[in-house]
């Protein structure tokens, strides 16, 4: 008899590595505002420093919004399938 309880733990790890890497995004982008903000202050306009750190928020903004919500999916789909072809897969003896 097969342990059905396998597939189930194989949500802790996906999950986790979705809200660790939402996280790590977030506190990135939080960051490189900063940083952007304080180097447009310290020189009063414009710098290569500032205008590469809005290219980089600008970029993983655009990473955030458009390929993680596909990412979540497809791992949500993998799980949902994983648990069925588990739960009705062939009987092995």
């Amino acid at each position: 008899m097969t342990n059905k309880k396998g597939n189930i733990n194989q949500l802790f790890p996906a999950v986790l590595a979705l809200v660790l890497v939402g996280v790590l995004l977030g506190a990135g982008l939080m960051i490189l505002s900063s940083f952007q903000t304080a180097a447009l202050n310290s020189s009063g306009g414009a710098t290569t420093a500032s205008t590469a750190a809005g290219n980089v928020i600008t970029s993983m903004g655009t990473l955030a919004s458009t390929w993680l919500p596909i990412i979540v999916v497809v791992v949500a789909a993998g799980i949902v399938l994983s648990i069925l072809l588990g739960a009705f897969g062939g009987k092995q003896k």
